[in-house]
């Protein structure tokens, strides 16, 4: 006798083994939106890292460069990409700046020929403050904005209806000082007739006496030895090879390419204001060689490199 309980139906067995079919194209699918919702995860960190370091965080915290010329080979070459940190020196909080006094416009052919005249310090003495011997000016716009840089601050002046206007930048977090041997991103002075941000190498800092024989750098009267970083051309140099003894003034540093032989500086156009220091880099995010061929366009040996 057959039992009733017991049908063999092959209807039920197709469809018992569509439903199998649907579970696992079930799991599949749960399985590939897994898949799919990782990668998206993983897009919306670097994006959102992305948009912190170029975007919120680039006023304060981090800036990406371009490397543009060959003056800090092999250090840096041409279409490395850098990450400067701006926070390092401090922060100087953009467009809050206060007003201290005015000066008279009599002496601007004195801010012009860089020069911190007795005058000058007598009118900053009058509002209360004092100088050091060692404060420096430097031009920043022709015949409109210049800085006088002292130990521990800045002074910009700005020329408006017809007064010479002082104030001081608000910074903060200004614990560190720019430091010898430090790689760091910068406005330049006036005087190199460049805009756009320049990188160089700190090589001496306010209160040093620089000097350059044959090529030699020398600080405080003594040849400055140990440089692996530098690279030299001793046949047809193309920088300054003799600069007398100088000495860097407050609230300055003396910049310097690791090219030394093929660098626009210092020894050109003068001292590097602190006020114009955007910050220092310290890593090689990317590096493009645009004369390679295919996959060696990408210096993948250079991604990530720490600088020192």
């Amino acid at each position: 006798m057959r039992s009733k309980n017991k049908v063999n139906d092959p209807s039920s067995v197709l469809k018992e083994k569509g439903h199998s079919s649907k579970r696992t194209s079930s799991h599949k699918n749960v399985d590939t939106r897994k898949k799919k919702n990782i990668v998206l995860e993983y897009i919306q960190v670097i994006a959102v890292a992305f948009a912190l370091v170029f975007g919120f965080m680039r006023p304060f915290v981090v800036e990406a460069f371009k490397i543009p010329s060959a003056s800090m080979e092999d250090t840096l070459l041409i279409g490395d990409r850098i990450l400067v940190a701006k926070f390092m020196y401090g922060i100087t909080v953009p467009f809050v700046r206060f007003h201290s006094f005015d000066l008279s416009p009599e002496f601007q052919s004195h801010l012009d020929s860089y020069r911190v005249s007795q005058e000058i310090r007598q009118e900053f003495e009058n509002n209360g403050i004092i100088l050091s011997e060692n404060a420096g000016v430097t031009v920043q716009d022709a015949n409109s904005k210049w800085i006088i840089g002292d130990t521990d601050r800045t002074y910009i002046i700005i020329k408006k209806g017809g007064k010479l206007k002082v104030y001081k930048p608000l910074h903060i977090l200004n614990m560190n000082k720019p430091k010898i041997g430090d790689i760091f991103v910068f406005d330049p002075p006036e005087a190199a007739g460049k805009k756009q941000p320049f990188i160089k190498r700190i090589v001496a800092v306010s209160g040093d006496t620089v000097e350059i024989k044959d090529g030699n750098l020398y600080r405080n009267g003594s040849l400055v030895v140990g440089e692996n970083y530098v690279k030299r051309y001793l046949i047809a140099p193309q920088s300054p090879q003799f600069m007398p003894p100088i000495k860097v003034p407050e609230g300055h540093v003396f910049a310097m390419g690791d090219n030394r032989d093929r660098s626009s500086d210092s020894r050109v156009w003068g001292f590097v204001p602190i006020e114009n220091i955007k910050g220092q880099a310290f890593m090689i995010y990317w590096s493009w060689d645009r004369y390679a061929q295919g996959l060696d366009k990408i210096r993948i040996s250079r991604i990530g490199r720490i600088l020192r």
